[in-house]
């Protein structure tokens, strides 16, 4: 039988939790263990926790102190041993199709990639379908340049080989808490997957990504969210240059792999006025993924906040 650690990190998860472990639980045709790390949590999502390990010996908590989703995400994932065959992301509001392990599994054997990603049928918080979040015809960038202006490779469908497992545990190459703060695990560990050609993706989905209004990322975005955003990044400087730290960070970790993508070296010089000249004149190319404006990529790039 299939082994697979299934890595989830909660936050007053309180009202989905229940649901979202039941159908983790419920998998098909592989052998489930749960490690669940609890962010600091004030709601009653420890009471649950509890409650379910004393019932399941394969469901293991660590409750700890709050670090933020990216930090506890990466540290959960370093905390957790290399004997199974597979890694799988959860987010704890989510609700997955029982044979969603399994077909990620199919998918990642029969590609011989690193990791797997895939598409999410939206859902209302109370569980109705509100449509898939791309088009399944829809082309989803797997290159590094794309991943570090738009990543589209959601964590919570992420299923990790354990060759990918060992590479991201590697003490020497484990990214800074500051950038997870700032550029959450999912980017990490899609950008790190892509360095090594190693990504597949499914235009399937095989979890339903529920969106509801404590959402710490989710599909719908609107004005408010988004401004919310804005006003983060005015307010705290260590949330803002989100390319050019998660850039250098990599010209630091994986210097032999940047060096077949230039570019990415390139965007880690922001801080200059020479490296903020190199990153305009590639501006073309880097906007293609986010569809910016010249006028606003200038903006961000001479003001310190690319």
């Amino acid at each position: 039988m299939i082994k697979v650690a299934v890595l989830m990190s909660t936050y007053n998860g309180q009202k989905y939790l229940c649901e979202q472990i039941e159908s983790i639980l419920s998998q098909n045709s592989v052998e489930v263990e749960i490690f669940i790390r609890d962010d600091g949590s004030s709601d009653s999502t420890r009471d649950i926790l509890t409650d379910y390990v004393e019932k399941y010996s394969n469901i293991h908590t660590d409750f700890a102190e709050n670090v933020g989703v990216g930090n506890s995400f990466m540290n959960l994932l370093y905390s957790v041993s290399d004997t199974f065959d597979y890694y799988s992301l959860a987010d704890q509001d989510d609700i997955w199709e029982n044979n969603k392990l399994i077909e990620s599994i199919n998918l990642l054997q029969k590609s011989g990639k690193l990791l797997y990603g895939s598409n999410q049928e939206c859902v209302d918080k109370y569980g109705a379908s509100i449509g898939l979040r791309y088009n399944p015809n829809e082309k989803i960038h797997q290159s590094p340049i794309s991943i570090l202006e738009k990543n589209m490779i959601a964590g919570c469908t992420m299923v990790l080989s354990c060759k990918l497992f060992k590479v991201l545990t590697e003490k020497n190459n484990r990214p800074s808490p500051s950038l997870l703060r700032n550029r959450i695990h999912d980017v990490w560990i899609a950008m790190i997957a892509s360095l090594y050609d190693g990504i597949v993706y499914d235009p399937r989905s095989f979890i339903k990504y529920r969106q509801h209004e404590n959402n710490v990322v989710g599909a719908k975005s609107n004005f408010s969210r988004r401004l919310k955003e804005r006003l983060k990044k005015v307010r705290h400087s260590e949330y803002r240059n989100g390319r050019s730290l998660l850039a250098k960070e990599l010209t630091i970790k994986f210097p032999e792999e940047i060096k077949r993508y230039p570019l990415i070296e390139i965007c880690s010089q922001s801080h200059s006025f020479k490296g903020k000249i190199k990153i305009l004149k590639n501006g073309k190319q880097l906007r293609s993924y986010t569809k910016e404006s010249r006028f606003s990529f200038f903006i961000k790039v001479m003001f310190g906040v690319f």
